[in-house]
């Protein structure tokens, strides 16, 4: 008992956000490229304006909705004669445009499912290599000067491994997620600290990967979800600003606090496990 009330005391959101801030003005333009580089395969780069957009376009077409409901609501309407154009275009369908009309489909729904296989490729093959990479590029950069050439890290150091730890990670986040959305966000803190652990120990096993991950944030979900609550503001200040300070500022002040959280809970983990013999002698 006393042990898990001393690791929930171990970090302060305050404290994980200065050193962060610390890093961020040492070495403050790689960190933004390297940042940007995470929005880019992240799909966070102009999500702001995408929904903007978005929401004009749903305006735009509840407004017309409701202006020809307003200027033909009191209008009679011709029954039988809809009935007698229906009854015509059931007459004009033949076979043959039903055949058409099933291979389009069937065609279209082929070339989904072959842009859906290449995309998911994509991402395991490349996109979480990278972000390993960039993971390990943030937690290098809270003690000293990084190099950006940390991004391509998991390529040289067993790719294959760190495609499969990945792999299993997202699968496993998005099994949880299809039985609830909960269920999903739980396994996604649960293993949030994988990227980082695989970015400084490359030839784990996934089942070890996972599992120190998962006693990384026993006891820390919770305060992991307050912290990411924190940055609520700073990301509106994004979109307000169309991007532009989601990009200089808010997302590499976002990365190193994850970091900083990560360089944390490693010690904190490490720490726990020396005083193991220790105990067990007292004992």
């Amino acid at each position: 008992m006393y042990i898990k009330e001393r690791c929930n005391m171990m970090w302060t959101r305050k404290e994980l956000k200065e050193r962060a801030k610390e890093a961020l003005k040492r070495n403050y333009w790689k960190i933004v490229l390297v940042s940007l580089i995470g929005m880019l395969i992240g799909g966070g780069l102009g999500s702001s304006g995408i929904s903007g957009g978005g929401s004009d376009i749903r305006d735009m077409a509840s407004d017309n909705v409701k202006e020809h409901f307003t200027e033909h609501e009191n209008d009679d309407v011709d029954w039988e004669g809809a009935e007698a154009v229906l009854d015509d275009i059931q007459m004009d369908i033949r076979p043959q445009d039903i055949v058409a009309v099933a291979f389009t489909v069937i065609v279209v729904l082929i070339v989904a499912a072959i842009v859906l296989a290449i995309v998911l490729a994509l991402d395991v093959l490349l996109l979480n290599p990278v972000q390993v990479g960039i993971n390990r590029f943030m937690v290098k950069s809270l003690d000293d000067t990084a190099r950006i050439a940390e991004v391509g890290y998991t390529f040289d150091h067993n790719y294959k491994n760190g495609v499969k730890v990945m792999f299993f990670k997202d699968l496993y986040v998005v099994l949880w997620s299809l039985l609830f959305i909960v269920p999903g966000i739980y396994k996604a803190y649960q293993y949030r600290m994988v990227p980082y652990i695989l970015g400084e120990n490359p030839d784990m096993t996934y089942q070890e990967v996972l599992q120190r991950s998962k006693d990384m944030m026993d006891g820390q979900k919770w305060d992991a979800f307050v912290l990411d609550l924190s940055f609520i503001l700073w990301h509106m200040l994004g979109g307000i600003t169309c991007g532009l300070a989601e990009i200089f500022y808010v997302a590499p002040y976002v990365n190193l606090t994850d970091a900083a959280l990560y360089s944390r809970l490693s010690r904190k983990d490490l720490a726990d496990a020396q005083s193991v013999p220790t105990t067990m002698m007292q004992l």
